[in-house]
């Protein structure tokens, strides 16, 4: 009985060391296990980061955008392998391993996609902003100033386009208004010539000469005709005007909430000035619509009394002729009998009767118009579609290429910045694309040695150097004209002095309500003849400010009857403040960057795209944007086996103790922006 209980305690001794054994050992082969993981998580997150240190080289040095060119994934995976294999080659407790097929990419982000370029360049901006300060109105200005800035002049830019588009509806109105007292001219003129004619053909019908008067009456006639369609065109183009002004009034009220209190009131301004000539009008009308009426009577009347005339012609004819007749068969027979009370009696009573006839009067005031002086201002505006820059550009600049040099961009970004940011991203467009200067040097040439006009392109988008810098000039000159439109209507002596120049120059009128019409289209040219001035200063690397000043206004009303000398001419020297060309440029960025940032983040890409290729110092032909990764999710096989587990004693017992080796999944992602951002 000892000898079985003692081997019972050995026997339950040795079972326990068994058991505790491979307790102490499987805890130890889970914490390695685990550990394992840990270990290749970190290889895996090691051979991501060491994958996307090979970022492209020229896109940051030029561009400071960070990105990974790739070809193809089986590179990727094997670099990936590459990098990770001295973990797994490492002599420890860890033999795990990872084959090049064990790697797939779960989720990638593309450079051209999403707003991972825009991300990049926030990213960047304020540490560089923060050793070099935005200089704005000729001031070093911190990024926290410049939102604010940028916000109010995009509102005032906001407010020329709206301005713009109302001016361009409204400015040929005058050409209506111009129809109209021509027409009251021509009716008037008719007026007095059909007095003239009635009276000539009363001297005739006194003479007896029908021959003499029916040429008059007939002029009559055609004048009372020409009268009559003159007053039926005056309504017609009365009846248009005054859709147009409705029509006007309309469009005022869908732009009135892009307009200040200025704008606004200079625009009621002209728009009553329209209103005001349509009331005068009406007066005038209520005149001249009875004279077609009237007209038609009179070309009755006067058809009668000819119809008389020459009757009374062609019986006096007979009778003379029966009378010659008579005389050869009875020589005592008095040929003239009676036949002269006859003639007279009737031309007398038809002179009463054409005496009685009433000749249309107008009797108003008329608007004599300085026709040449009109065609002079006129060709002011004309001279915006003519080619602008060989006359705006500083004398000796040559005219950019009208080579076609850029094409649309085929990337589809997204933007989700805010007004703050998109100030950044315009800042940024400025720092590292090469935009129009008057004298280029190291400081305007971005380090990728561009040489194209290329912030006018990202705002413009045309094919050629020339188109880009054209449109630009257009645009602003619309901005500048509104303002100064601005300017003149809140200046009393500058609209006292359009007065002036009206009555002296363009219009002789008594009729203050005429004065005022031609008074909006003497501002208007007057506004875009001094932005010609304006821009031609920016072109020349001055400034312009955003609303003029007395001081700085430089254009008076007695050049603009000779501007394109005074344009071509030598320059007034001035004080330089204000806006220069790379502000209105920034303030352009920032306006179109509300509305369509995205597009200008595309046309970014491009730009980096083509000059990469072409421009920079070592150029690369066959790079592409669209092959450039900013983040990429990667999914790796873990390939190992258990080092502490020898399947042996399970075998022997008859327990299935499985594979030795196993497998397990690991995760990783890798952006160039912080994730945790």
């Amino acid at each position: 009985m000892k000898k079985n209980y003692s081997a019972s305690i050995t026997v339950f001794l040795s079972l326990s060391f068994v058991l505790i054994a491979a307790l102490i050992l499987t805890i130890t082969e889970s914490a390695r296990t685990i550990a394992q993981k840990y270990y290749m998580q970190t290889a895996l997150n090691s051979a991501m980061e060491s994958l996307f240190s090979e970022f492209h080289r020229p896109l940051w040095e030029n561009y400071r955008i960070y990105a990974l060119e790739f070809r193809d994934d089986n590179l990727l995976k094997e670099e990936l392998q590459s990098f990770i294999k001295p973990y797994s080659d490492a002599r420890n407790l860890f033999p795990a391993k990872i084959e090049k097929d064990g790697f797939s990419f779960t989720g990638r982000g593309l450079l051209s996609e999403s707003h991972y370029f825009e991300e990049e360049i926030l990213e960047y901006m304020p540490a560089l902003l923060a050793k070099d300060c935005i200089e704005f109105l000729g001031e070093k200005k911190s990024g926290t100033d410049i939102p604010s800035i940028l916000e109010e002049a995009s509102k005032k830019e906001k407010e020329a386009d709206s301005i713009q588009r109302l001016q361009e509806k409204y400015a040929l109105n005058h050409y209506d208004v111009e129809y109209l007292e021509d027409c009251i001219n021509n009716i008037d003129r008719f007026c007095k010539k059909t007095e003239t004619l009635k009276h000539y053909a009363l001297y005739s019908l006194q003479a007896h000469d029908a021959s003499l008067f029916f040429s008059y009456s007939s002029s009559l006639k055609a004048t009372l005709n020409s009268l009559k369609n003159t007053v039926n065109s005056y309504d017609a183009r009365a009846e248009l005007l005054k859709s147009k002004v409705e029509a006007l009034w309309n469009d005022f009220s869908t732009e009135k909430e892009n307009l200040e209190e200025d704008g606004i009131a200079a625009i009621e301004t002209q728009l009553k000035s329209y209103d005001n000539y349509l009331d005068d009008g009406g007066r005038v009308r209520q005149k001249i619509d009875g004279f077609p009426a009237q007209c038609e009577n009179l070309d009755f009347a006067i058809e009668g009394i000819e119809e008389n005339v020459r009757r009374f012609q062609e019986y006096i004819e007979e009778e003379r002729e029966r009378r010659r007749k008579r005389k050869k068969e009875e020589e005592d027979y008095d040929e003239d009998n009676g036949l002269q009370a006859e003639i007279d009696n009737f031309y007398n009573d038809t002179i009463s009767t054409w005496q009685a006839l009433t000749m249309p009067v107008y009797g108003e005031a008329v608007t004599q118009i300085n026709k040449k002086n009109k065609r002079i201002l006129e060709s002011i505006h004309d001279i915006g579609k003519k080619k602008l820059l060989e006359l705006l550009l500083p004398s000796g600049k040559e005219c950019p290429s009208s080579e076609e040099s850029f094409s649309s961009a085929l990337f589809s970004t997204e933007s989700a910045a805010n007004p703050i940011q998109i100030g950044l991203l315009g800042e940024y467009s400025l720092r590292f694309f090469h935009s129009y200067h008057k004298e280029e040097s190291a400081h305007t040439t971005p380090y990728s040695n561009a040489k194209g006009l290329e912030v006018e392109y990202l705002l413009h988008g045309k094919k050629s150097d020339y188109e880009n810098l054209s449109a630009q000039v257009t645009s602003l000159l619309a901005f500048r004209e509104s303002m100064n439109f601005i300017h003149i209507m809140s200046d009393p002596e500058k609209l006292e002095a359009v007065e002036e120049f009206v009555t002296s120059f363009l219009a002789i009128t008594a009729n203050p309500v005429v004065i005022a019409v031609f008074s909006a289209f003497v501002i208007g040219i007057w506004a875009f003849a001094q932005s010609l001035l304006d821009v031609k200063e920016l072109l020349n690397d001055e400034r312009v400010p955003l609303m003029h000043s007395l001081e700085s206004w430089t254009l008076s009303l007695n050049h603009l009857l000779d501007f394109l000398s005074y344009l071509s001419g030598e320059e007034i020297p001035k004080e330089n403040i204000g806006l220069s060309y790379e502000d209105y440029l920034r303030i352009s960025l920032f306006t179109k960057g509300l509305l369509s940032q995205a597009k200008i983040n595309d046309s970014m890409l491009y730009c980096m795209e083509k000059n990469i290729q072409t421009s920079i110092r070592d150029k690369e032909p066959s790079f592409q944007i669209n092959k450039c990764l900013y983040y990429l999710s990667t999914d790796a096989e873990i390939y190992s086996r258990h080092s502490l587990y020898h399947k042996g004693f399970l075998e022997m017992i008859g327990v299935n103790a499985g594979e030795e080796g196993y497998q397990s999944v690991l995760h990783s992602d890798y952006k160039y922006k912080n994730l945790s951002h």
